[in-house]
């Protein structure tokens, strides 16, 4: 059996975090618009936003970021550095451990904030 190690992991985590990146966009560019609709119509869709499910939403959309943008400055790197590329595993495990805590964080201040 084939074993997904850190560059296949963070290869497959950074396609779907992109990936929900841009379905985030588009639903937020989307969303937005609403607001030709008049200040009725838009405060309609940001009471929707403060429901519990939204919210969850968006500490989730802040670990794609965290993940993404860390990951990316990984990748960035190692392409142009042959000290990173030497230490890929350990910049793997920088990056998982650096997006991980700066998630519980953020996602701790989000989900506590108004």
């Amino acid at each position: 059996m084939y074993k997904i190690k850190e560059g296949m992991f963070s290869w497959i985590l950074h396609k779907i975090t992109g990936i929900a990146l841009v379905v985030f966009l588009i639903f937020h560019i989307w969303s937005m618009s609403h607001m030709q609709e008049g200040p009725e119509a838009f405060n309609r869709w940001i009471e929707l936003y403060k429901g519990p499910y939204f919210r969850a939403g968006e500490i989730l959309l802040l670990g794609g970021v965290l993940f993404h943008a860390l990951n990316g400055m990984r990748l960035i790197l190692g392409e142009f550095t042959a000290w990173a590329m030497k230490r890929n595993k350990l910049l793997a495990y920088i990056v998982y451990a650096t997006a991980g805590a700066l998630f519980i964080i953020g996602g701790y201040l989000m989900w506590g904030a108004e």
